[in-house]
């Protein structure tokens, strides 16, 4: 008899014990089981909805790129009409939503006899343009420049007023023509192709 109830009695003791735990942890799951069936039943609020779609309709990569925004290169070197001047000129324009800036470095290398100012025999000039107006129209842009500002010289031995005396850029319109990574300046006689820089 002291036998049986030796091991009887911590059984029992075990099944009164474990029957509450089981309910408990029975309890608990249901709980968490009903209350993500709830949830997933909720519609989801209008505002917040409408906030997404924003969000997804305004991200960069689904904007338009414009196609001619970028930095464009040129380069063009002539022998003046008396053959006294090689005369280098390197364009670089940026455009960026509809406005444009361009930069024109000038250098001038005379002959032996003809020299600049005193002994100087070359010239170097940066102008710098801002576009008045831009107009985009297919795979045309024309601008609408400023006069072109004297930025900066070489040899600084050479007076401002003298530089000027070369000859200051005027105000024009250009008018490109868009084709691949080329921008061609199609009013221009000497056919200005610019070169999108990578």
């Amino acid at each position: 008899m002291k036998h049986t109830i030796k091991y009887v009695l911590p059984l029992f003791l075990w099944a009164v014990a474990a029957a509450p735990l089981s309910a408990q942890i029975d309890s608990i799951v249901k709980g968490i089981l009903d209350h993500a069936a709830s949830q997933s039943r909720q519609p989801q609020p209008q505002q917040q909805r409408r906030t997404q779609t924003t969000r997804q309709s305004s991200s960069p990569s689904r904007q338009a790129k414009r196609p001619f925004d970028g930095t464009w290169l040129a380069t063009q070197s002539k022998v003046n009409p008396e053959g006294q001047q090689m005369i280098s000129r390197t364009f670089t324009m940026i455009i960026k939503e509809g406005k444009a800036t361009k930069t024109l470095d000038t250098s001038n290398a005379s002959s032996p006899d003809k020299p600049f100012y005193a002994s100087i025999y070359e010239l170097q000039r940066r102008w710098t343009y801002s576009s008045i107006d831009c107009t985009e129209q297919g795979t045309s842009l024309t601008i609408q420049w400023s006069p072109g500002q004297l930025a900066d010289w070489t040899p600084k031995t050479i007076p401002n007023p003298v530089v000027e005396g070369f000859g200051a850029p005027i105000a024009e319109t250009s008018v490109y023509k868009l084709k691949g990574d080329d921008l061609t300046r199609i009013n221009d006689p000497n056919g200005l192709i610019y070169h999108r820089a990578k």
